[in-house]
């Protein structure tokens, strides 16, 4: 792992940032493709891709602040500006209320919007989570010895035990009389949420989807709420409340929230024009 790259004099280019540079770029690469295939304006894409990354890093460090907000209240400034602490979902939950204002504005049916967006936003996940195996940037799971963990001792958030004592302290607790190791392995979480993004992109871009009635969208919501709920379980993150951490919780919202869209979903279909529903070309 390298998280960080090179510098240049005072600035230090690191792996996250570039990680989720490419990210971004991918992303809009396929959400642009997509609003040609179906025939909208590229500039509103533009215009929902500026709101995603201005919600996606405001909304990930919110989260992560929320989250941790003791030690918010402790060194307040330190946690604003720290290079680490980011919660994904934080990111997403503020983007799609921004993006969901500027498209009523455009006057474009919202969930064809959203049909055509998501592929898009899957592919961004899939690598700016290989961004956090390249720094190591704690968001990695709970000690464990399966043949894939990994360890990350030059890490953003080192796995060494000298250097994490919550990693330690949960080794020691998961594995009762082993010594701690030097070097705790643990569970690759951003991996796993990678693969399974992967598989949910062949989802949405090789079944024949029809556009507008917010299937897609929803079919997203519920594989990411799905997904990210059961690594939640194997991550090092704090339970807020009723024994579940705040992304489980969000998780659970964009399970409920997938649900209710698919079911409304035909009534939006038998509504839309036949037009919509056919692809503009490649």
């Amino acid at each position: 792992m390298y998280p960080y790259l090179f510098s240049i004099g005072p600035l230090t280019i690191g792996s996250y940032g570039v990680t989720l540079a490419i990210a971004f770029f991918t992303a809009f690469m396929v959400i642009n493709w997509q609003f040609r295939k179906y025939g909208c304006d590229e500039e509103l894409a533009w215009d929902l891709h500026f709101l995603a990354i201005f919600g996606g890093m405001v909304g990930s460090r919110l989260m992560h602040i929320f989250e941790n907000f003791t030690d918010f209240l402790a060194d307040p400034m330190s946690m604003i500006f720290s290079t680490t602490g980011f919660s994904v979902l934080g990111g997403y939950v503020l983007a799609l209320v921004l993006c969901i204002v500027r498209v009523r504005y455009s006057g474009q049916p919202f969930f064809k919007i959203a049909d055509i967006y998501v592929p898009g936003m899957a592919v961004g996940y899939a690598i700016g989570r290989l961004g956090c195996i390249a720094a190591g940037d704690g968001c990695y799971g709970l000690p464990c010895k399966l043949p894939w963990a990994m360890s990350f001792p030059q890490g953003l958030v080192p796995t060494l035990s000298a250097k994490n004592n919550t990693l330690a302290e949960t080794y020691a607790r998961l594995f009762p009389g082993e010594a701690v190791p030097t070097d705790i392995s643990v569970h690759p979480t951003p991996l796993y949420e990678s693969l399974s993004t992967l598989i949910l992109i062949g989802f949405l871009l090789f079944v024949g989807w029809r556009i507008g009635g917010g299937r897609r969208f929803a079919f997203f919501l519920i594989w990411f709420g799905v997904s990210r709920f059961l690594v939640e379980i194997i991550r090092l993150n704090p339970f807020i409340y009723w024994g579940l951490s705040s992304s489980q919780l969000l998780s659970i919202f964009f399970i409920i929230a997938g649900i209710v869209i698919m079911l409304g979903s035909k009534g939006r279909l038998e509504n839309l024009p036949n037009i919509s529903q056919q692809p503009a070309g490649d």
